[in-house]
């Protein structure tokens, strides 16, 4: 059977004792100063009298002093000798005490403690057994008694400790700490006690036991521990440990995260490394870093908690420094903090500095290993232990360089008070951008209408331009309403043509009626105005082929093929508000499909033609628009132009498929509240061009719309109303649109779909043509004797086939039957006059425009 032992206090901060035995053990005994140091004051208090004796005890009694107040006070002087722990030496001593116990309780069993038997009256032998002797006799008795004796002895050791701990509070607390006076009374107080022991009549025999006390006391004061004590102790502590830690307090079943485990753990030297996988529905970020420095005895500071980017959201990295400095840490210093507790190995913290919101700071990433993406704000606000349950919101990181980033933590955010919209900022200057908002470092937010490029020029030597799409994302109250007004005020101010098609039954812009060009209230509407759009692009494209312009030497060319403001043409923007709403509201209605394919003509072929697309969602995915071709067209081309992300229900506001656009740099979800309390309409992060979002808020006024009042109302001009007619339906919706402009979304609906069905009627395949104007009457043939007449030139096939037109004439077939022409010879000359302008088509019926000769 086994023999139960007594577990063994931790000696791990105690000097290795030399061996208890043997001449070697000895011999290592007396290599100790401090054993000839007692024993020499003993032995001085035994000989010396008088005042010898006198001045000895005085001295020694004013060193005690010197070495109590010392030891009360931290300093450099912590090294002095006696800075041991008493309690350590009363365990070893009981330890050995109970070894010696066991030796004789084992002695003792061995011997047969049977008695023998009583012969009683009738000379027969009478067993006696009693109740000792059936205890003596009883099979288990050695294994109970050494259980009884451990248990017995465990209690009287936990006894003693708590009666110690409650005389010294702080006395297992480490070396550096400041020691009471009762401690240091223990260590220095035989150095009085011993000299002062000659003033007292004593036999040999208690001066041989003074000069021994000495020599002990001597000897353990001088077996003082190493300083990092407390190092030595977490140092010992294994993988094992620190999980079994982990399922303890972490993952059981009232715990920050239960059910969840450490994966992939590595313990380096003074860092613990661990990935923390979670099998509930609980994030693995959920569980704080206090409760994690609570398990495993650590500063809060020392524990980091973050999600890489490539990490799922049930799974973390935990890092976990174990060492601690021999010296007080100044929490005060962001420097040594840093330095302390770095979660990124090779990283700096400098230029620490004061602002108007709080405090910045620069961080300098190593050459090789952690670089500026790697950076989060959640790992900064553990390292740096800053307090608040919203510290992550108030870090702002803005990346410098390839190795530097700047860390502004604003107590107050800048942007909490509100922008206030400017007309004046909203003048588009050189290269295209308008000012529509205030970024959180105080700097104008830039959003970018039209890209000038001054190398190709029109006639009138303003620069060629195209257009910048747009895309923007965030759910109901987020802002983008506000947003979108600053840049609908832009537009007017800036001569620029606006359409919009509002998702939400126009309701977003009920102010906006009168305002706006066109202005469309249901899906279907803006299915049209896509269609419009396009039409629009077709015009132009074609009347820009026949124009000229100059090159960068100054050079006229013919065949324009880009955009110039102005010439003769004004921007056209296009919005599609709550755009995925058109899409997902009914996926299988007619003009979802209608709808698809002309925004993303808009976006593919619109731009050089001055027609730009804006769209805005509120899932922060561009996937919810759809997955067809079409859908994949909207998605490339409105990841090349301006970008903002309001905010929206989902954390991953930054993991949205925006492809070559996806932020570098981790976002913070956008807070829903200020720390005043103010609401956050209008906040979001805004990228133009750019890698790096920053957080910003839109410019807001009560009423934008009266503001835009005071500027023209533009629109497309005759011919563009025409072209768009000749086109399609779109162009009649559009020519039409004051009649339902007022309507609801089903009345406007309804409206518009009759329409489209009469112009369908109108321009059917099987519909015959009447010629309304009536033929010319015949001329007179005259008999002309003038030889001059000779010599006249015949009309060439431009006027024969103008003057056809002219007469009535409205297909190439009527025009070859007049002209005697053939239909190729027709078609290339009504195709020549149209590049001209002398001819219009409407339906595919020619219409006179200019005179030829004019």
């Amino acid at each position: 059977m086994a023999t139960p032992t007594l577990a063994k206090p931790d000696l791990t901060d105690q000097t290795p004792q030399p061996a208890q035995g043997g001449l070697r053990g000895r011999i290592d005994q007396l290599h100790n100063p401090g054993l000839y140091v007692g024993a020499g004051l003993g032995v001085a208090s035994g000989y010396l009298t008088g005042d010898p004796l006198l001045l000895t005890t005085v001295g020694t009694t004013g060193v005690a002093a010197g070495w109590t107040a010392l030891g009360m006070i931290p300093g450099p002087w912590r090294w002095l000798p006696g800075q041991g722990e008493p309690w350590e030496w009363l365990c070893r001593s009981s330890s050995r005490g109970y070894r010696r116990k066991v030796r004789r309780m084992r002695n003792r069993l061995t011997v047969d403690h049977a008695y023998s038997p009583t012969v009683g009256s009738d000379g027969l032998l009478v067993p006696v057994i009693g109740i000792a002797d059936g205890w003596r006799q009883h099979d288990d008795r050695a294994a109970l008694v050494r259980a009884a004796t451990a248990e017995a002895h465990r209690a009287r050791c936990a006894f003693l400790r708590k009666a110690w701990a409650q005389r010294l509070p702080n006395w297992g607390s480490g070396w550096w700490r400041t020691y009471s006076f009762t401690e240091m009374a223990l260590r220095a107080g035989p150095l009085a006690a011993i000299p002062a022991s000659g003033f007292v009549e004593l036999p040999w025999w208690g001066h041989l036991a003074v000069v021994s006390a000495g020599s002990v006391w001597g000897s353990r004061i001088w077996r003082r521990p190493q300083p990092a004590a407390a190092t030595k102790a977490a140092s010992v502590r294994d993988v094992d440990w620190y999980l079994a830690r982990w399922a303890e307090w972490i993952a059981c079943d009232r715990g920050p995260l239960p059910g969840s485990k450490l994966t992939s753990p590595l313990l380096d030297g003074d860092k613990f490394t661990a990935v923390v996988v979670s099998s509930t529905a609980k994030a693995a970020l959920s569980v704080d870093e206090d409760s994690v420095s609570i398990a495993f005895e650590v500063p809060p500071r020392a524990v980091n908690i973050y999600r890489p980017d490539d990490m799922p959201a049930n799974r973390a990295k935990l890092t976990v420094r174990l060492r601690t400095k021999t010296t007080d840490l100044d929490l005060t210093d962001l420097a040594a903090v840093w330095d302390e507790f770095n979660p990124y190995p090779g990283s700096k913290l400098y230029d620490p500095q004061p602002t108007e919101f709080g405090r910045r700071f620069s961080l300098l990433m190593p050459r090789k290993g952690s670089s500026v993406a790697d950076v989060q704000p959640r790992a900064i606000a553990q390292a740096l232990d800053l307090p608040g349950e919203d510290t992550v919101s108030r870090l702002h990181l803005r990346v410098t360089d390839a190795r530097r980033l700047e860390v502004n933590e604003m107590s107050t955010n800048p942007l909490q008070g509100g922008v206030q919209l400017d007309l004046d900022a909203l003048a588009m200057d050189d290269q295209g951008y308008v000012t529509v908002g205030m970024d959180i470092y105080g700097k104008p937010v830039r959003w970018r209408l039209l890209k000038f490029d001054p190398t190709r020029r029109g006639l009138s030597g303003a620069s060629s331009a195209s257009g910048v799409h747009s895309f923007g994302s965030g759910t109901t109250g987020a802002g983008k309403t506000s947003l979108e007004e600053d840049l609908q005020v832009a537009q007017r101010k800036n001569g620029f043509i606006s359409w919009l098609g509002d998702g939400k039954g126009g309701a977003g812009y009920a102010s906006w009626l009168d305002d706006i060009d066109w202005l469309l209230k249901s899906p279907y509407g803006a299915s049209l105005m896509g269609e419009g759009a396009n039409a629009v692009s077709e015009y132009r494209y074609a009347r820009q082929m026949k124009m000229q312009w100059l090159d960068a030497d100054g050079y006229t060319e013919n065949g324009r093929s880009f955009f110039v403001m102005n010439d003769p043409f004004a921007p056209l923007f296009c919005t599609w508000d709550e755009f995925n709403e058109m899409i997902l509201k009914n996926p299988q209605a007619d003009h979802v499909k209608p709808l698809l394919r002309s925004v993303s003509s808009v976006g593919r072929l619109s731009r050089a033609a001055g027609v730009t697309a804006r769209i805005w969602v509120q899932i922060p995915n561009l996937d919810s628009i759809g997955s067809d071709a079409s859908a994949n067209a909207i998605r490339d081309m409105l990841q090349s132009g301006n970008i903002a992300l309001f905010r929206t229900a989902r954390s991953d506001v930054d993991i949205m498929s925006l492809g070559s656009r996806t932020p570098e740099f981790r976002l913070a979800p956008l807070p829903e509240r200020f720390p005043n309390g103010a609401e956050t309409g209008g906040l979001f992060y805004v990228a133009d061009g750019k890698a790096q979002y920053t957080q910003s808020r839109a410019m807001f006024h009560s009423n934008p719309a009266r503001l835009a009042r005071q500027f023209p109302l533009q629109t497309l001009s005759a011919k563009e109303a025409d072209a768009v007619c000749a086109a399609g339906p779109a162009g009649m919706a559009y020519l039409r649109r004051d009649e339902y402009r007022h309507f609801d979304a089903a009345d406007e609906e309804a409206f518009l779909r009759e329409l489209v069905a009469t112009e369908q009627e109108k321009t059917g395949k099987n519909k015959t043509v009447v010629d309304l104007k009536p033929a010319p009457a015949a001329t007179a043939v005259v008999e002309v004797e003038d030889d001059d007449l000779d010599d006249l030139v015949p009309p060439t096939r431009s006027q024969l086939v103008w003057h056809a037109v002219d007469g009535g004439a409205r297909r190439n077939k009527q025009i070859a039957e007049v002209t005697d022409l053939k239909p190729a010879n027709v078609a290339n000359a009504t195709a020549r006059l149209e590049r001209l302008g002398k001819l219009t088509q409407r339906n595919r019926d020619w219409h006179t425009a200019e005179r030829i000769d004019a």
